[in-house]
């Protein structure tokens, strides 16, 4: 689909026929650490209690939950209601399972597992407009307005505020991560410790000095060519990672609430019981 309607211009008054722009970006510029919190669950409700508490965004999950884009576009119009972006990791795949994440109006996209400097180009491709990337254009849906966008505003805008947020899990992709931050369509570097422990053969040891030197060298690297160095860190470590040049944070997760909430509480009761 690419009927718009022209008689928009960027100066048009209506307030809901515009592009809406990044939080955590918006964050970012200013100089400030941007945070996230992780939905497993794809339940609305969740999203919308965790966007009242007023973090930059919202990480959903198709990687690893059973999120659908369906629910991805619930939950992403329940955080969009109080200003809070989300990302979407998505399933590694096709050139659709990219863009739709886009065309729900996900503020951002998780790239798990890069490969190389070779996988990194094909997902700029997939997922920039041209000049820098590929990717087709649609503007029917939720990210266009219903094709209520000027399109090449749409197009414009679409790069410039929504994130492709790269992945980097494996010491494999570590000798490429250079070159991939100086791509034009990365804007954000995230360092994934779980996995690149899993990767060295230490699961879980977070603070093993090969783990420590990746997310190091990460966050360096996306900082010096001006991207945004993205990780998991929770308060206890925030300063930490704030000290090696993180300035996006996942800093909770749903599941852990309520898993710690549940717990507790039995455990009190129990004390009632004894």
């Amino acid at each position: 689909m690419t009927k718009y309607d022209n008689t928009l211009s960027d100066n048009d008054s209506r307030p809901f026929n515009i592009f809406r722009k990044s939080r955590i970006k918006r964050t970012i510029d200013q100089g400030k650490v941007a945070t996230t919190l992780k939905c497993n669950t794809v339940d609305t409700k969740i999203a919308e209690i965790f966007a009242l508490a007023q973090p930059d965004g919202i990480w959903l999950d198709m990687e690893h939950g059973s999120s659908d884009f369906n629910q991805a576009e619930n939950q992403s119009n329940a955080a969009k209601i109080y200003d809070v972006d989300t990302l979407l990791r998505v399933n590694r795949g096709s050139y659709s399972n990219y863009i739709r994440g886009f065309e729900v109006d996900c503020t951002g996209l998780i790239i798990p597992q890069i490969k190389s400097l070779s996988d990194a180009k094909e997902i700029e491709e997939f997922t920039k407009f041209p000049p820098i990337g590929k990717r087709g254009v649609d503007g029917g849906n939720n990210d266009g307005k219903y094709t209520k966008l000027n399109m090449l505003d749409y197009i414009k805008q679409a790069n410039q505020e929504r994130l492709v947020i790269y992945q980097i899990e494996t010491p494999e992709v570590i000798n490429d991560v250079e070159a991939i931050a100086e791509m034009d369509g990365v804007d954000a570097l995230f360092f994934g410790p779980g996995d690149y422990s899993l990767s060295l053969g230490f699961p879980g040891q977070m603070d093993h000095p090969d783990v420590v030197g990746a997310r190091k060298k990460v966050a360096e690297v996306a900082r010096k060519n001006n991207k945004i160095a993205a990780t998991q860190g929770s308060p206890k470590i925030a300063k930490q990672l704030i000290d090696m040049g993180y300035n996006l944070l996942n800093i909770g997760a749903d599941v852990i609430a309520l898993a710690d909430y549940a717990e507790n509480l039995v455990n009190e009761f129990e004390k009632f019981k004894s």
